[in-house]
């Protein structure tokens, strides 16, 4: 029998690549980078406007019993005044959902569009409504981070979503809402 040795395997190195080869990987990489940040930012961007001026609204407690915080306004306002857009993230109904079982007291401030499939939500990352609305979801990896810190200054009141229903058969709400799918 003869015996057939292979040659040793080469020893392993690292080359480092040339400044052409680093500098493209480095620019694809930034690109990619703030490509996603745009896409993140734009998706998970806070929603809503207060257009009714916030001196004609004061945040306090509801007269409903358990509701906590209520908005009033500070003067008869006529019939058809517009107070905003309700402000939040537009999320996938189905997305919601985690946040939801985790949170549940969060599902107290969100709407269901008319699109069965989405939901606005004004809460913070643990489903809680603070004074404004950064931005953000879990459905994108970074989103709270991006909204939070990176785009900070981009912010909506959440003062819409303290408008409580007095419970049924009260009587008393004088709100009317609208739904524009386009917005």
């Amino acid at each position: 029998k003869s015996s057939h040795h292979s040659p040793p395997p080469p020893p392993l190195c690292f080359t480092f690549p040339d400044a052409k080869t680093t500098s493209t990987i480095l620019t694809q990489t930034a690109s990619i980078l703030a490509t996603y940040t745009c896409l993140v930012t734009y998706f998970d961007r806070p929603r809503g406007k207060l257009i009714i001026n916030s001196s004609n609204l004061l945040c306090k407690q509801s007269n409903v019993p358990n509701a906590g915080l209520g908005l009033f306004v500070t003067k008869s306002l006529p019939a058809g005044t517009v107070l905003g857009t309700y402000p939040g993230v537009v999320r996938p109904s189905n997305k919601y959902f985690t946040k939801y079982v985790n949170y549940p007291d969060s599902q107290g401030y969100t709407w269901r569009l008319n699109k069965v499939n989405e939901i606005i939500d004004p809460t913070d990352s643990k489903g809680v409504l603070q004074d404004v609305c950064y931005g953000g979801s879990d459905d994108y990896v970074g989103s709270y981070f991006i909204h939070q810190v990176l785009w900070r200054f981009w912010s909506v009141t959440t003062l819409l979503a303290r408008i409580n229903e007095p419970p049924l058969g009260v009587g008393g709400c004088s709100v009317e809402t609208e739904v524009d799918e386009e917005r």
